[in-house]
């Protein structure tokens, strides 16, 4: 009796481990990452994520307002890209923390390595080149038949030693006038308080006389040119035409500048070159000036010619599409590298914190126009491993780049390995369950069948209300459409089970008392080797505990350090 006492406990010890796969709810979570702390405010992002702010150190003067500044990597391809507006540029990012980036000027090629988030001053060189020998999928189709269609863009020829000069018309590179006594007159910034919009020196376009400043550029007949240029008044509120046309007196008026004496005002705009004119006249006409004076007024500087091949306001240069007027530029998400989750899948109950239920590889390429509203995002996702029991499947939610949801329905349509979400505006569904869509049975668990991932690839297209947004990939439950598991700061979607929230070990958004997550990003250049089925991830990546414990502060790139008897690599196709 004694001995059938002792047998049944180690029957039922045996029976549990053997069972083990299944995860009771009821056990409590391994010894390790369960007994961790961690910080409120943690994200559980392995990345460098978050906001730029970059401001300028210039002492030459190059002009920022309005131009671009990018994120390239070491290979100077670009991953992202903005405007600089007031002198500021701003960038929210999502990059993996195991590969260079640097912030890039292209007017002077300056870069700066991105070391983090926040604020930066990115200090401007003395070349100004106007070009840019970064990477691009699209190949431009030049639209002049000369390499410098304008010369002399900033009056920055002949040089002034101080004040202001007025000079003869052969004197002043490129610039041609109409006042009959053929002289043009040139200010070095500062003079009367007035700062050059960009370098040194600019035009003041009344000189002895009013009149015309021009240019007789060579530019290819049939093409779309893109123009800019920055004015400003003297003694008020002075007037000028920009014109465009085969010849001085038939060119045709583009734009009227009007602009007070406190600030340079920026004029641009495109002009189609007609088939038959092979000599293509910019005029700069002075209408008027405040206080009468003929010999005062309209201040002209960093006058600019670009290609615009299509038409779309961007020129060749910066359009990733420079033959499709619809779209301008190609962003990605994340910006570099790719985004790894790796899900537990017993929410809201306590795993083995192996984080192997469900591991994706995700990677979005993102076609937007000239205003930056998205047209289309094609996804590429690899369900790289499947250490689950249970039957799960994952879904879609687009989201606001504050992680809320969009007023309206910003899908038109959708193709692909993909669904739209009946229940869920703006959501969709990847599959049902992961191994009925995988084409060959493995795990990548380091237990159950090893294989190379499937890969799964669809495109959203969009409405004409979309913005930027933020994809979030969850998991959810086969035989249970409401039990999801979601990364934590996400909303919950219309279909989740309220009746889950706050019971078992869920403290709520997705995190325990202690602050330990269900599922994690990780942002990496490179693959991912996920713990080995029931080995806690303290135990596979002994730099983890120090980065999450920190707040991410401390050993950002823990996932390069494993231990490798703990891990399982993944055959990648």
């Amino acid at each position: 009796m004694n001995s059938l006492r002792l047998l049944i406990p180690l029957i039922v010890f045996v029976v549990l481990i053997g069972c083990s796969k299944t995860k009771d709810p009821t056990l409590p979570g391994a010894e390790g990452m369960a007994n961790l702390v961690i910080p409120e405010s943690f994200n559980w992002s392995a990345s460098l994520n978050g906001t730029l702010i970059v401001g300028f150190d210039n002492p030459n003067n190059v002009s920022t307002e309005l131009e671009l500044l990018m994120i390239v990597d070491a290979q100077n391809v670009v991953v992202d890209r903005t405007t600089v507006i007031n002198g500021k540029a701003e960038f929210s990012v999502l990059l993996p923390q195991n590969k260079d980036h640097f912030l890039y000027f292209p007017l002077t090629e300056d870069k700066l390595k991105i070391a983090g988030v926040g604020n930066y001053t990115m200090t401007l060189g003395n070349t100004i080149t106007k070009s840019i020998s970064v990477n691009k999928s699209a190949e431009v189709v030049s639209c002049t038949s000369c390499d410098s269609p304008i010369i002399n863009t900033g009056a920055e020829q002949p040089f002034i030693p101080s004040n202001y000069a007025i000079r003869n018309e052969v004197d002043v590179p490129g610039w041609k006038t109409t006042a009959t006594d053929r002289k043009i007159e040139l200010w070095v910034g500062g003079f009367n308080g007035v700062p050059a919009q960009e370098g040194r020196q600019f035009f003041e376009l009344n000189a002895n006389q009013v009149a015309a400043l021009y240019q007789e550029l060579c530019l290819e007949p049939g093409s779309t040119i893109y123009w800019s240029v920055w004015h400003r008044g003297r003694l008020g509120v002075d007037v000028a035409e920009v014109l465009i046309g085969p010849s001085v007196q038939e060119a045709v008026l583009q734009a009227t500048m009007t602009d007070g004496n406190t600030a340079w005002g920026h004029y641009s705009g495109s002009y189609n070159v007609p088939l038959d004119q092979t000599t293509t006249f910019f005029v700069f006409n002075s209408v008027s000036s405040a206080g009468g004076n003929r010999s005062i007024g309209n201040f002209l500087d960093n006058f600019e010619i670009s290609c615009d091949f299509d038409g779309d306001g961007v020129i060749d240069r910066w359009d990733d599409y420079p033959d499709d007027p619809t779209a301008t530029t190609t962003s990605y998400f994340p910006e570099s590298g790719k985004q790894v989750l790796a899900f537990e899948d017993l929410w809201p109950y306590l795993g083995d914190f192996d984080f192997n239920d469900l591991v994706l590889s995700n990677r979005a390429v993102i076609k937007k126009n000239s205003t930056g509203k998205p047209l289309e995002a094609s996804f590429t996702i690899s369900i790289d491993a499947i250490g689950a029991s249970y039957d799960n499947g994952f879904a879609m939610m687009l989201y606001t780049t504050g992680k809320q949801a969009f007023t309206g329905n910003i899908i038109q349509s959708v193709s692909g390995d993909v669904s739209l979400d009946p229940d869920n505006v703006n959501g969709l569904i990847i599959t049902n369950n992961v191994f009925e869509t995988i084409n060959d049975r493995y795990q990548n668990n380091g237990i159950g069948a090893m294989g190379v991932p499937d890969t799964l690839s669809f495109t959203i297209t969009f409405n004409d209300n979309a913005a930027d947004f933020i994809p979030e990939i969850y998991l959810f439950r086969t035989d249970d459409r409401g039990l999801e598991v979601h990364q934590s700061g996400y909303p919950r979607t219309a279909t989740a089970n309220p009746a889950y929230f706050s019971t078992g070990n869920d403290a709520g958004d997705y995190k325990t008392a202690n602050g330990l997550p269900w599922a994690m990003e990780i942002i990496i250049d490179g693959t991912y080797k996920c713990p080995v089925e029931k080995v806690d991830i303290l135990h596979a990546y002994p730099q983890f505990e120090g980065w999450a414990t920190s707040n991410g502060v401390n050993n950002p790139t823990w996932y390069l350090y494993p231990n490798e008897d703990k891990v399982v690599t993944i055959e990648i196709e």
